[in-house]
């Protein structure tokens, strides 16, 4: 849903072969449905990334189906801590949030990344958040995750580029979508206000930078951050 789907969404319409990973099957499922009613290649694979095996077997059968893996990316993610004060989070609320944020996102790039590898010139896109560039007040898991996801991306660009590999990260700003519908009005108007560019960002926002850093063309960057937030943060 959301920014997945619109990027799922953008591939296929790029002519790509995607394989949709989701636990909300159903949903994951119509997507999938619906591209293929309109004559694109796209499979619906499971996973819980909660779940080491899940991950491995997921990813697994996305080469499968899709005949290897060029691209990767890590988009799932959770936030549960929003609205409260850092110490009003649960360890177990925390603990969900980094076990889905950074442990899936480390588990499912080790898990693609002889698919990757393997394809000569592979691409990992991992999408972040600009709450860990300017501090997000009363989200500390979520924005403690997206540190450490930008974090990850780094290493795994230094680890992953012998094998020609690049591992990018993208962070978008607030987005209108359905998991950000709990935000309150005045935080998305703040958002709209502090931009350079002063609108509702909505996921399609997002669509040609996942499109870029997944193709040939990115072939010689890795390692970096790129918000995409009309300019609430610049970095």
């Amino acid at each position: 849903r959301g920014l997945g789907e619109s990027f799922a969404r953008a591939l296929v319409g790029a002519g790509a072969h995607v394989a949709v990973s989701d636990v909300l099957h159903e949903r994951g499922q119509a997507l999938v449905q619906d591209l293929t009613r309109t004559g694109h290649l796209a499979h619906y694979v499971p996973m819980d990334l909660r779940d080491a095996a899940s991950v491995q077997a997921g990813v697994a059968a996305a080469a499968r189906l899709l005949g290897g893996l060029d691209g990767l990316v890590n988009n799932a993610a959770i936030t549960n801590s929003g609205g409260k004060d850092m110490g009003d989070i649960s360890t177990d609320t925390w603990d969900a949030v980094m076990e889905v944020n950074v442990r899936g996102t480390w588990l499912a790039t080790a898990a693609a990344a002889p698919f990757l590898a393997a394809s000569g010139s592979g691409r990992v896109v991992n999408i972040a958040s600009d709450t860990a560039l300017w501090g997000a007040p009363r989200l500390m898991a979520y924005v403690a995750s997206k540190g450490a996801v930008i974090a990850m991306t780094r290493s795994m660009a230094r680890e992953l580029g012998a094998q020609s590999i690049t591992v990018n990260a993208i962070a978008p700003g607030l987005t209108e979508v359905e998991a950000t519908q709990y935000v309150p009005q005045q935080r998305h108007e703040d958002y709209r206000n502090g931009r350079a560019i002063q609108r509702a960002q909505v996921p399609q926002d997002v669509d040609a930078a996942v499109l870029f850093l997944l193709s040939r063309a990115s072939g010689f960057i890795t390692g970096q951050l790129l918000p995409v937030n009309g300019g609430f943060v610049m970095h």
